[in-house]
């Protein structure tokens, strides 16, 4: 694409520059306005362009954007989507999340991506891997990749080094494109590693790919102990695309449910064909998410293997606007069908079968209502099937055998795979029966139907599939029997306890250390999660036919037993529990009966009390069915979250007993040691903000946490990265002296950290009223006959709220935090429920936990999810209360209040909206969220707090008169604790008159907060979906983001970093709160202190990531560490009164190295050569020498960046390595503290 048609585009998607382009007072003012323009953009023009009359411009416009992408771009999937861009550029290609990204900024990155590699010297044909997480920007990143005449090798973040490795030096990739440390990390090794946050310097709009171009190579599981590359090329991509055009409606294709890992070859159907088509892609992180997404009433048509379905289904309903249901990876059960169709009987659903070898998918079979036997169809168009006998002939009908594949989608062949190529894509004379010369081999066992369908049967290989995944089972038995101590080995896919497959691996060893536990790291290490078993069984040997092979059918009989097995051990467990009177031995029989149901295990008894739930190998999908047995067996409901956040058998237990008011025998203070509790705190730790999760980690001792999270607090303010860190010392809401409370520096700053969106503290009417009720009452409360610091303004107030808000009555709170605390406590007791949106502030929490409500969620902003937990919560015996607010704090828009609203009341709930971010400016006069959509008669309570919009202290809650008198008497702890003082109520009621009687704030509010999303859109920053005043530049990089805080502080620039756990992983952004004392300037001034903050930021980071820490480093840079703090242990153990805990302490700095094993059991100290399992412990696992040096001088510090550089790999558990945090700080402190002897010396 050229220039000249890229700007008619840019022109065509965005009305602003076309207004530009076309203006002027006459015509020599229009001529020079389009001159300067197309000057800018490296355009030389003709004189007819420059002197063409609008309308005759548009035609021409759209001429040439007709021409340049009709046959150039018909030829590559690449090609197809860009013209889709220049098209529909303002159409939504993809939802992610809650932002819509529309085609033009699609197309934008894209285009940045293959500008980045075109910059760095990567040639058209080379092969790039993209190891990111789940984003648009993945999306963009592939488009981009092929745009340059590249094929893109895709890279799960989740996959094992060694794998990741493997795959880029086995396709030879030039280039990865990451986007963080740890993906950067997996990809070292290649020569050009691309950051995506440093793409966009440069950009690269032409078209390099041609149709026999390689778009892609998948790689799949080998027989040989080694994945195996698939190469596609873009004709066949072009053909599969051609499939879903005749195959799908365009209404169908409006929202396409994509929770596919682009590793798997079902996400270019997700992804590419839908693009290519002009559709609108719903980006999931996975299949799971399908009922849980923002834009789950947009989905249209899903593609899903079957067992995922199933696992939703036991719990949660289909989206009610799904009109297509495609499902493929594995065999489609007729029960299934039935499900979907019981639930919406108008659906279309799918049945498609396909190798990655053809390009996604080769049959389709169309399943009815009321089908009852389940084929995989016939062959979609550009593809055909054969089904031959071992002479490769055709079979009769009915007859078994093997599924051959042929058409315009099959691949190139394996990647520098010539022999396996030859093996599996059959080159042959052309007959009658079959006239192609080119088949695809499937391994795939089938027969013709009667109506001309094909029936699927069963694998002639060994090659299986599990929940979608294909899997060669002999990859998993190469790399077990690999590893040191296992004689011989086995796998299998066998079904599980609830229809569905999973894996079984089958070891034979003599070698008692070798654990469950153990084999399952070890394949973890080298398989990608999929291919680890879920379950590891003993056996003396293997099972071996005459010719020493494997007895696979001998396998499938020892299942065969084990589940007769089982079955008696249910039914004994369901008599257990109406007779056994001890329910705390019942509840443990019947967790162990049901895991060993799901795992097919044959002995419950080989469930262990302190096994965790996922080292056993219950997954996401098994897990939702256990949640769904336990509560139908208990008789209560037992949410999976339930199930993950107690994820032992015991824990469970005591969860459950608790539940029930029941005693336990005691289980404090001890871990969990099969959980790799340590392993998630440092993933926390490196996602979002160190400190809140150091504070939120399990510890045996407050004072060891207390300990660890100072010395947090000393890296992240010497990094200059503590959100709280900042203070006023001069200033208004506006501009002022911002100083560090932990750091010796301050700057003259612009504000946008405060939420006073009126700007209404420094107003002079509103400072002389405060002025003179401080004189009348004085300080603090002031003075009343009742001792409450109620004064005749507070009535006032309360009185004047009501009216603006259209509610008879109010009620004044100290805070707006109290406010919601004695609200929702005053109003409910035990016996109620509380029903708040996902996002709602914790002080509606902490009101519940208060009064002993239950609390239940819904989804955020999602009416449908509310009305299916009203349904299961509401009775004519409880209160139920919904909450939820007008605008939440994040970036985002005005909530839908009134339909969520409506839908409460529809169950007789009563309402709270909390209006702390909507009051004063939305509505009549400011009346808030509830008046300007018109529910304020429907809604039970409006609450606010006064010092968002009035600039006071104080909250306030408005609702009708017999309700307020309710909250008064219930709620007064709360109302009179620290009542609003004089001062503060005279200027909240100030405040609130000016708001009712001048319109000019709100105008000048909205009129900045609308010019700064202008602003910062043309600039091209992503704002999110929202737009009201708090405005959110998003930054994926979380540490780019934090570094841009503090570069926009340098520049006069006050403002603050919102990342994860309080927005989404990934998801993090600058935020931005605009006020009507904010003008245009300061608009001006801080986007153009952003643009050069992120410049510098991003070469930073570039010059941060080439410099390589020294990783030379053996097991004696530890050692004398180890035994010096072996022997301080030692003395502190002495010298100690109160009893130490057990646990065992590993240190080592290669993962193939034995540790040094530092182990404490019954006050005694001891090295050990051997990591010992039977107790807590924490392991380190140290990668270069600053991380060694750290640990060496007892620098706290140190170790922790290195933790969060991930040079420093944690594993085990998370209070053990909390009690070795306070260990090295005393150590340290007594080193550092001269004893008494010294002192005197001195």
């Amino acid at each position: 694409m050229d220039k000249l048609t890229q700007f008619f585009n840019e022109l065509l998607g965005d009305a602003n520059k076309l207004h530009r382009f076309n203006s002027g007072s006459n015509k020599y003012e229009v001529a020079r306005n389009r001159q300067q323009m197309l000057d800018a953009a490296g355009i030389i023009p003709s004189k007819e362009l420059i002197d063409m009359g609008i309308q005759e411009l548009q035609i021409f416009m759209q001429q040439v954007i007709t021409q340049q992408t009709s046959d150039a771009f018909e030829n590559t999937i690449c090609g197809l989507i860009m013209k889709q861009a220049l098209t529909h550029p303002n159409q939504v290609a993809i939802i992610d999340g809650e932002t819509n990204i529309n085609y033009q900024m699609l197309l934008k990155r894209a285009n940045e991506v293959a500008g980045e590699l075109h910059n760095r010297g990567v040639k058209p044909g080379s092969l790039v891997g993209v190891c990111m997480h789940r984003s648009w920007e993945l999306v963009a990143t592939l488009i981009g990749v092929m745009q340059t005449g590249c094929a893109y090798v895709p890279l799960d973040p989740a996959y094992p080094q060694d794998r990741v490795q493997y795959m880029l030096t086995h396709s030879r990739a030039v280039a990865a494109i990451v986007d963080n440390d740890h993906t950067a990390n997996l990809c070292s090794e290649v020569q050009e590693v691309v950051w995506m946050n440093t793409v966009g310097t440069h950009s690269n709009c032409s078209l390099q790919a041609s149709t026999n171009d390689l778009a892609y190579v998948i790689y799949t599981s080998g027989s040989t102990g080694r994945p195996k590359g698939v190469a596609v090329e873009h004709r066949n991509v072009v053909a599969m695309r051609e499939e879903m055009r005749q195959r799908f409606s365009d209404e169908e294709l409006k929202g396409v449910f994509a929770g596919a890992s682009v590793c798997f070859d079902t996400s270019v159907m997700e992804i590419m064909g839908t693009l290519s088509l002009g559709g609108t892609i719903i980006l999931a992180k996975n299949a799971l998410e399908l009922t849980q997404l923002p834009a789950v009433d947009q989905i249209k048509t899903c593609v899903m293997v079957a067992s995922a379905m199933q696992a939703l289904l036991a719990s949660e309903k289909l989206p009610q606007g799904i009109q297509c249901l495609v499902f493929g990876g594995e065999a489609l059960k007729r029960s299934l069908v039935e499900q979907v169709y019981a639930q919406n009987p108008n659906l279309r659903v799918l049945n498609a079968y396909g190798p990655t070898e053809d390009t996604v998918y080769s049959t389709m079979a169309e399943v009815p209502a009321g089908v009852q036997v389940v084929t995989i169809g016939q062959s979609v168009p550009n593809s055909r099937a054969y089904i031959l006998d071992d002479a490769l002939q055709p079979v009769a009908q009915g007859e078994a055998g093997e599924l051959y594949l042929a058409g315009s989608k099959l691949a190139r062949g394996y990647l520098y795979e010539e022999a396996l190529t030859k093996e599996r894509f059959i080159e042959r004379e052309s007959t009658e029966a079959i006239p192609d010369i080119r088949l695809y081999k499937t391994g795939d066992l089938c027969r013709w139907a009667d109506n001309g369908e094909i029936e699927f049967l069963g694998r002639v290989d060994q090659q299986v599939k599990v929940r979608g995944y294909r899997i060669e089972l002999e990859e998993i038995e190469s790399t077990l029997e690999a590893m040191p101590g296992i004689d011989a080995a086995a796998a299998a896919a066998v079904d599980g306890g609830i229809g569905q497959k999973m894996l079984v691996v089958y070891a034979v060893t003599k070698n008692n250390a070798i654990t469950e536990a153990k084999i399952k790291t070890y394949l973890a290490e080298r398989l990608p999660k999929y291919m680890v078993p879920q379950v590891v069984k003993y056996l003396e040997e293997l099972p071996l036919l005459p010719n020493d092979k494997l007895d696979r059918k001998q396998l499938a009989n020892m299942e065969a037993e084990l589940r007769s097995k089982q079955e008696s051990n249910t039914t004994q467990t369901q008599s257990l529990l109406h007779s056994n009177q001890e329910r705390q031995t019942t509840l443990m029989a019947i967790i162990q009966q049901e895991v060993a149901t799901l795992l097919n295990l044959g002995d419950a008894a080989q469930i262990l009390p302190d096994d965790a739930f996922d080292s056993l190998g219950l997954d996401s999908l098994t897990t939702l069915e256990f949640s769904r047995r336990l509560s139908k067996l208990l008789g209560q409901e037992l949410p999976a979250r339930v199930i993950f956040e107690n994820p032992t058998p015991n824990a469970l237990v005591n969860y459950i007993m608790h539940l029930a008011g029941a005693d336990t025998p005691s289980t404090k203070g001890q871990s969990n040691i099969t959980t790799n509790t340590l392993a998630s705190f440092q993933t926390h730790i490196q996602s979002s903000h160190p400190t809140f999760q150091a504070a939120k980690a399990n510890a045996w001792d407050a004072t060891d946490k207390s300990k660890l999270v100072q010395e947090v607090l000393r890296m992240v303010n010497d990094n200059r990265r503590n959100p709280y860190s900042k203070v006023l010392r001069t200033g208004s809401a506006t501009r002022g002296v911002v100083g560090d409370a932990y750091n010796d520096e301050e700057q003259e700053a612009i504000i946008w950290t405060t939420n006073l969106y009126l700007g209404l503290n420094r107003d002079p009417k509103v400072m002389e009223e405060a002025s003179i009720a401080l004189e009348n009452f004085g300080t603090g409360m002031g003075t009343s006959a009742a001792a409450s610091g109620m004064t005749n303004q507070h009535l006032e107030f309360e009185k004047e709220f009501a009216d603006l808000t259209g509610k008879p009555s109010a009620c004044l709170f100290p805070t707006g935090y109290t406010a919601n605390v004695g609200a929702v406590a005053g109003l409910l007791g035990r016996n109620d429920v509380v029903v708040i949106d996902q996002l709602c502030h914790a002080s509606i929490v902490d009101g519940a936990r208060l009064c002993g409500a239950t609390v239940r969620t819904f989804q955020h902003n999602n009416a449908a999810d509310l009305e299916e937990v009203l349904k299961s919560e509401v009775s004519p015996y409880r209160t139920v209360l919904v909450v939820l607010e007008g605008v939440y704090s994040m970036g985002e828009g005005a909530a839908p209040v009134a339909k969520i609203v409506r839908t409460a009341k529809k169950y007789n709930a009563l309402v709270l909206v909390d209006e702390a971010h909507s009051f004063g400016f939305y509505g009549k006069g400011g009346a808030g969220i509830c008046a300007d959509q018109g529910v304020t008669e429907e809604v039970d309570f409006i609450m606010t707090t006064l010092s968002k919009a009035l600039g006071s202290l104080g909250g306030v809650v408005a609702a009708s008169q017999e309700h307020v008198d309710l909250l008064k008497s219930s709620s007064r702890a709360y109302i009179f604790q620290a009542s609003v003082s004089p001062a503060d109520m005279a200027a909240a009621l100030t405040s609130l008159r000016r708001l009712r009687s001048d319109d000019a704030l709100r105008a000048r509010l909205w009129d900045t907060t609308r010019y700064m999303r202008q602003r910062f859109k043309d600039a091209g920053y992503d704002l999110g979906t929202g737009d009201g005043p708090i405005v959110t530049p998003h930054f994926s990089d979380k540490d780019k983001l934090y570094a841009i805080v503090q570069s926009l502080y340098q520049r006069g620039i006050q403002t603050s970093a919102v990342t994860y756990p309080i927005v989404e992983s990934g998801r993090g952004r600058l935020r931005l709160i605009c006020s009507a004392a904010h003008t245009r300037e300061d608009v001006d001034k801080t986007l153009a202190a952003l643009i050069e903050a992120e410049r510098e930021v991003d070469a930073q980071l570039a010059a941060k990531r080439e410099k390589v820490g020294d990783t030379h480093i053996t097991q004696t840079d530890v050692e004398a560490w180890v035994n010096d703090f072996s022997a301080y242990l030692t003395n502190v153990i002495t010298e100690a009164s109160a009893p130490m805990p057990n646990l065992a302490i590993s240190v080592s700095v290669a993962e193939q190295a034995e540790p040094f094993n530092i182990v404490i059991k019954d006050g005694e100290v001891s090295l050990s050569a051997i990591t010992p399992c039977d107790l807590p412990s924490c392991s380190l696992l140290l990668t270069d020498r600053a991380a060694v040096a750290a640990l060496q001088a007892s620098n706290v510090q140190g170790l922790l960046a290195s933790i969060s550089q991930g040079t420093c790999v944690l594993n085990g558990q998370v209070e053990p390595f909390i009690w070795l945090i306070g260990r090295i700080v005393d150590q340290r402190q007594m080193v550092s503290t001269p004893t008494e002897a010294e002192a005197l010396m001195h």
